[in-house]
């Protein structure tokens, strides 16, 4: 080992200028500390684990429910596979209508719309006139005065042209609200209201003229993600007309896909899985950790007399007995400063190393320090 050394020292001084000589006594020197280091290791044999060098948190990109899953720790995922499907909220129409105006699209930040607009979206009811009026003209009968919600009533306007069904939604002493089923009055003409569909003068309830009902407001909050109808559409209720999750998105995740997939980035080895099946998320929750398949270390715990021997650089052989490998060598790459509650304190002690082919998360190994 001198020999090589005493070597190495007249080969730079050949080759180098004299101003790269200060260098070439710095490699040395750096060569003869970390032999030395590796000479304090000598005699010194530890059982390693296997464990990951590196963990990352899989988190939640959206707020919402997650679809069932199948993740379990140890599963290997590939690139681009889905670990978690999150499930949007979905906003489906109330009422039979045309939607009247829609203030969103896609990829949108809902609040904008709704902070301007007071709504997403908005929809005409299908049956959009309604009569409001007073009963206490008609004739002073009980059935004529003793009106229920519920009641059906017919209309007719006053050429008695057009006609409409109707049922009484409201009463309030002497005044009710009947909404307009069908027909085909015109809204610019008076009608008359009866208790009865042969339009009777004794079941004649009231006269006076139409409204219409607004438009009803679709509300939604967060992050836009599908919008299904538009302006003009003829909607069910029970129809969808939008999705969104309800977090205001960076504009980068404003997809379906990444608002409400969770992908795996490498070639991933899932250590824990933090999700439930069937639950609630929000954004930012750990739902698994997972390292780089094959980004492993192997981590020792050296006793408090032993410690102060080891440095980082310094190289240990490994021996994977069980796996019948040849031995490799691992780097200290670092020393733990916390050591262990007992009579004797042990440190943990991390060395990097070129995993081989069949080594897994969890395996032991044999480390000995180099002579």
């Amino acid at each position: 080992m001198k020999f090589w050394k005493l070597f190495v020292c007249m080969l730079l001084t050949v080759m180098l200028p004299f101003g790269a000589l200060a260098s070439a006594e710095e490699i040395v020197a750096e060569t003869e500390v970390a032999e030395a280091t590796e000479n304090q290791l000598a005699g010194l044999i530890f059982t390693a684990t296997v464990e990951p060098a590196r963990e990352v948190a899989v988190k939640a990109p959206a707020s919402g429910e997650l679809e069932p899953f199948t993740l379990r720790a140890g599963d290997l995922l590939a690139t681009g596979e889905t670990l978690f499907a999150i499930q949007p909220q979905t906003v489906y129409a109330e009422a039979d209508g045309t939607v009247a105006a829609v203030y969103v699209a896609a990829g949108d930040a809902a609040d904008g719309a709704m902070n301007r607009y007071g709504a997403a979206m908005q929809i005409d009811y299908t049956d959009r006139y309604q009569y409001t009026g007073s009963y206490s003209g008609s004739r002073n009968t009980v059935e004529n005065r003793d009106l229920h919600v519920g009641t059906p009533v017919y209309f007719r306007s006053d050429d008695k042209e057009e006609y409409a069904d109707g049922v009484i939604t409201q009463v309030d002493n002497h005044n009710f609200t009947a909404q307009v089923i069908g027909g085909d009055l015109d809204f610019t003409e008076r009608v008359d209201v009866y208790r009865l569909p042969e339009y009777t003068d004794a079941s004649l309830l009231s006269e006076g003229r139409l409204t219409a009902l607004a438009p009803y407001s679709v509300a939604a909050s967060g992050t836009v993600l599908t919008v299904h109808v538009q302006p003009g559409d003829k909607v069910k209720a029970g129809d969808a007309l939008l999705t969104y999750v309800p977090d205001v998105l960076d504009p980068t995740m404003r997809t379906c896909e990444k608002a409400t997939q969770v992908i795996a980035a490498e070639d991933w080895l899932v250590l824990s899985v933090a999700a439930q099946q069937g639950g609630s998320v929000q954004k930012g929750q750990t739902l698994a950790t997972v390292c780089r398949r094959g980004d492993y270390q192997l981590v020792i715990h050296a006793e408090e007399g032993d410690i102060g021997r080891f440095a980082p650089g310094a190289i240990m052989q490994v021996v994977f007995e069980e796996l019948d490998l040849e031995p490799v060598e691992a780097t200290v790459a670092g020393i733990g400063l916390l050591g262990t509650a007992g009579d004797v304190s042990t440190y943990p002690v991390y060395l990097d190393l070129q995993v081989p082919q069949g080594v897994l998360l969890g395996m032991h190994a044999t480390v000995e320090g180099m002579e």
